[in-house]
């Protein structure tokens, strides 16, 4: 699987001639991969077409240094180094945990070192390749640290009063409110080297903890991706799964040859012509498969590994140099001993062939985890890129031209906003786009100076339900606002939004964060596509303003989403000058053919809301699900 690079980090950033970068990759037991008489390594269980060291340092491979140390796992004596060996070309030195700090006093003050546990294996997302970018402006210590693979997730907190009613429940997406980040898996961590003299830790959050409490100045860099744990037994396996997946698609290398499809044999190794292969296996060099024997992908075997005769490897991983006897059965286990254990073995006539079956981590990731080597349809995804690639130049063109055809307009109304109130022409608002990523939404000034300060004491004159606010006769409104607003001119300057790729011409109206936080699968839909000056809502939405409700916003955004396409823009357009830019609404039938529409509006309303509370006097519909 493609794992996280760092870039060079001479390449940028002040006085990066006199710093050094080391990596230092801290080891472990697994516990369950222990051989007998030897030495207990995660680094050196294999892993694709080679071990966990090897894929480490592909993930070190952007640093151009030839150094690299290693933190043992207990004792660095010659038993540890023989089972853990990096390719050639590279210096590598293990280090034992009580002569770390001895290790470390060749060291100058300006050494850095980028420290890495073997345990936690990042799954996607940028990890380390955010290091570079740190140091270039931060020298102390910092720690990145995994805040899960879908950043829009959200968390509730639940406030209560004094005598323990609830008040409110606070839906919470920033990371830096989430409790639970303190406790996040950490990916890596970046320290001067002189600062962990007189130090000893195996993990990076005791690392963590130690710096803490000596003091030194340290801050956490969150990032998007989720982290397995290989000291786990069934996250290791699954991680081989996906890593065979990966390797096994492309063309075969590194000494490797194709047995079958789905099959890459090592140089050097004998397989007995009845040997039934099933893909995805790999066999690395100079191991011996006797006749009889079974393999059932996915399954990795280590270097120089000797299976016996009418023996059943399944979806396992077996350890270099590891023998398995004649007649025994192997299944979804790691065995790295020259006989497996009691728990790994047992008669191959009474155990049926075992199914070839993904693990249940696996279902998060987001490519692979499904029968090897299928064949992907994509066609469906060509076509939407085109439509995408056709709507961005359209926003474009559209854009440009009417920037240039209407700039009299827009200079008269700048002219007229100048002459009536005091304040700027422009009014720029921070507004989510694409992706959540926040930008500057421009509109022309309808309002007073400070208008936004005024509206808390609004709020309960509010007009519409949900995160909204509106107001048919806002007295922060100016007179020359009234008429922009009406006639939808104070839109036309977020064709610049448009220009420069932050918005669209349609799509979800833009809103600032405040606003997108009610329903999670709304926030999730609306965002993965950039917002637009117009959109279903706009123009479709009930003619009486005021009587058009939270529902139905989400109604039209999910529709809309559900049914992207260059066509459905091109019919919103012209809806959008038929209609005046939505003074009188346009049937939804019109743009999307009837049963289509996201299951019918009248049942959305009858999933989204409920009648209001009785003995309230309120009629307005009210969110029954906010998640």
């Amino acid at each position: 699987m493609p794992a996280p690079r760092i870039p060079n980090p001479d390449s940028r950033g002040p006085n990066r001639d006199a710093m050094r970068l080391i990596p230092l990759i801290i080891d472990c037991r697994t516990g369950y991969a222990g051989r007998e008489g030897g030495a207990d390594s995660l680094l050196a269980l294999p892993l694709g077409l080679g071990s966990v060291l090897d894929g480490v340092i592909d993930r070190l491979a952007g640093l151009g240094r030839r150094e690299i140390l290693i933190l043992a796992a207990g004792s660095d004596g010659p038993d540890y180094s023989a089972c853990v060996h990096p390719d050639e070309g590279l210096t590598l030195r293990t280090i034992a945990p009580a002569r770390l700090a001895s290790a470390l006093d060749n060291y100058e003050t300006t050494d850095y070192l980028l420290i890495l546990e073997a345990r936690s294996w990042p799954l996607g997302g940028p990890g380390v390749a955010e290091v570079d970018k740190s140091l270039a402006d931060y020298r102390g210590v910092t720690h990145v640290v995994s805040i899960g693979s879908d950043p829009e997730r959200a968390t509730e907190r639940i406030e209560c009063d004094r005598d323990g009613r609830i008040r409110r429940v606070r839906r919470l997406y920033s990371p830096g409110n989430w409790s639970e980040v303190a406790d996040g898996a950490i990916v890596c961590s970046v320290a001067p080297a002189r600062a962990l003299c007189g130090l000893r830790f195996e993990t990076l959050q005791e690392l963590r903890h130690q710096l803490g409490i000596k003091g030194l100045l340290s801050r956490d860099l969150p990032v998007s991706c989720a982290v397995c744990d290989l000291t786990v037994e069934e996250a290791f396996l699954g991680l081989n799964e996906q890593t065979l997946i990966d390797a096994l698609a492309q063309p075969p290398s590194r000494g490797f040859s194709a047995r079958l499809p789905g099959v890459w044999v090592g140089s050097g190794c004998s397989v007995h012509p009845s040997v039934r292969l099933v893909p995805p296996v790999l066999i690395q060099a100079r191991s011996r498969i006797e006749e009889g024997a079974a393999i059932i992908g996915p399954t990795l075997i280590g270097t120089g590994c000797r299976i016996g005769p009418r023996t059943v490897i399944a979806q396992s991983v077996l350890r270099a140099g590891t023998t398995v006897p004649r007649g025994m059965t192997v299944r979804q286990r790691v065995v790295a001993a020259h006989r497996p254990g009691p728990s790994d073995v047992c008669s191959p006539d009474a155990t049926p062939w075992p199914s070839v079956q993904g693990h249940e981590w696996l279902h998060a990731l987001d490519s692979g985890a499904g029968s090897f080597a299928r064949p992907l349809d994509s066609a469906p995804h060509r076509s939407r890129m085109a439509g995408l690639a056709a709507k961005r130049i359209m926003d474009t063109a559209v854009a440009a031209v009417g920037l240039v055809l209407l700039s009299p307009l827009l200079v008269l109304a700048g002219v007229l906003i100048r002459l009536d109130s005091k304040g700027p022409v422009l009014f720029r608002h921070r507004r989510e786009g694409k992706d959540g990523r926040e930008f500057s939404c421009i509109k022309f000034r309808t309002m007073v100076q400070d208008a936004h300060s005024k509206q808390p004491d609004l709020y309960k004159n509010s007009e519409v339900d949900g995160p909204q606010f509106k107001l048919d006769r806002d007295p922060r409104v100016t007179r020359i606002g009234r008429w922009l607003r009406g006639t939808n001119v104070d839109e036309l300057p977020q064709l610049l939004n448009v220009l420069a790729g932050q918005m669209s011409l349609v799509g979800p109206r833009p809103s600032p964060f405040r606003e997108n936080q009610i329903c999670v699968q709304w926030r999730r839909a609306r965002l993965s596509v950039r917002p637009g000056i117009t959109g279903l809502w706009q123009i479709c939405r009930d003619a009486d303003r005021s009587r058009g409700g939270f529902h139905e916003w989400i109604y039209y955004d999910l529709t809309y989403v559900r049914h992207l396409s260059f066509r459905l823009d091109l019919k919103i357009i012209l809806a959008t000058v038929v209609s005046l830019g939505g003074r009188w609404s346009v049937p939804l039938s019109w743009l999307v053919r009837p049963g289509r529409a996201a299951g019918g509006k009248q049942s959305f309303l009858r999933w989204s809301i409920r009648p209001g509370l009785a003995g309230g006097g309120s009629t307005r519909p009210r969110i029954a699900s906010a998640s």
